[in-house]
């Protein structure tokens, strides 16, 4: 009767993980939008179409519940992430624990990254593949 409530309990962690906003990051994710609104600054198109495909060139993989790999430009980089009780995740290289940067927040579904820059806001939204 003990191992049968063993392996319940056992069982029970083990689904309870698998459901775990870690476990559902887990991919690799895209670029699925990115939206501009530089409000006031008046930039030619071409470059702010010039800063979207930049965005676009990012891309990372989530490869468990701490450990990501950053793709700029084909150039990989791994990274650590952790996520927020509120479910934004931030990431920090081993070269500079103490600094971390932020990623996105985690809608369930998508990560969505709301950048101020001087430009203006810059929003993109990032799909798992």
């Amino acid at each position: 009767m003990k191992k049968i409530l063993i392996l319940i309990l056992l069982s029970a962690v083990f689904l309870g993980a698998c459901n775990s906003p870690a476990s559902k990051l887990k991919g690799e994710w895209k670029v699925a939008d990115v939206k501009t609104n530089f409000g006031k600054t008046k930039l030619p198109p071409e470059l702010v179409a010039h800063i979207v495909a930049e965005q676009k060139k990012i891309s990372f993989r989530i490869m468990n519940d701490s450990v990501m790999v950053l793709i700029l430009d084909n150039n990989t980089h791994e990274a650590h992430w952790k996520m927020g009780k509120d479910h934004e995740i931030s990431y920090y290289f081993t070269t500079q624990p103490a600094m971390f940067h932020k990623l996105g927040k985690w809608d369930g579904t998508h990560i969505i990254s709301d950048t101020k820059t001087p430009l203006g806001d810059l929003i993109v939204t990032y799909e798992k593949k």
